[in-house]
């Protein structure tokens, strides 16, 4: 079994020193600034529904994530920020029909540049996201070409639900690569759970969703531009040692 705290900070742990060849990325938070936009919804349909709810604000709804608050999928989102179960599944509907054309969120500053250079690095690149396929990739673009075909990874509500575990350790099958030797990125507490459970390296940035930059338990960064030199760094030292 991996001691507590490998997962968070792969540096603590002999186990875990294993170069980096793939990263996989949640997108929300990571590579997509969304929050506004959900948020938003929320605020929009919590006024048609006619509901007395005071949706959170951007740093509120952060501690809420900090503290353990499960958003994700987008149901639990709704009922996180107050919708009741009835409402958050109407709710849900009108954001598979809605989102994606009259919320659109953009991606952060940098991130096709980010992720080719770490493509040009040699690192192969996957995604998993509670996102829905219709919505990541028409703001992904371009740089969808950038990830593995095989390894994109979204929340699909005709096929069963599994964990983010689950397809994290598919997409390390897929890459013929050991776990150890994949990186996921990610915004939220549940995702490092996640990573832990499929025994992955775990970086989280303090600029998504709800993981702090007073939050000691994880390596993370504060920016995108920061995550390729992150990496090499990590692979340095597992190099070294």
């Amino acid at each position: 079994m991996v001691a507590y705290g490998s997962w968070l900070r792969p540096e603590r742990d002999q186990e875990m020193r294993r170069s980096i060849a793939a990263v996989f990325f949640d997108v929300d938070g990571v590579l997509v600034d969304s929050l506004p936009q959900h948020l938003q919804i929320c605020r929009d349909k919590a006024t048609e529904f006619e509901l007395s709810i005071q949706i959170p604000s951007e740093n509120e709804f952060r501690m809420m994530v900090a503290r353990g608050v499960r958003v994700s999928p987008m149901y639990k989102f709704f009922v996180a920020v107050g919708f009741p179960h009835n409402l958050a599944r109407r709710a849900v509907l009108d954001y598979e029909r809605e989102f994606s054309e009259k919320y659109r969120p953009q991606l952060f500053e940098g991130v096709g540049k980010i992720l080719t250079l770490i493509r040009q690095r040699g690192l192969r690149l996957g995604l998993v996201t509670s996102n829905t396929r219709e919505n990541v990739l028409p703001i992904l673009g371009n740089t969808t070409s950038l990830f593995e075909p095989s390894c994109l990874f979204f929340y699909d509500k005709e096929s069963p639900p599994r964990p983010k575990s689950w397809f994290l350790h598919e997409g390390s099958r897929l890459m013929n690569l050991r776990p150890e030797e994949c990186l996921y990125v990610g915004d939220q507490p549940s995702d490092a759970e996640a990573a832990m459970k499929s025994r992955f390296h775990f970086l989280g940035v303090t600029y998504g969703w709800g993981i702090l930059e007073s939050d000691t338990k994880y390596a993370t960064v504060n920016s995108i531009s920061k995550i390729p030199s992150w990496i090499e760094r990590s692979n340095y030292a597992d190099r070294a040692n």
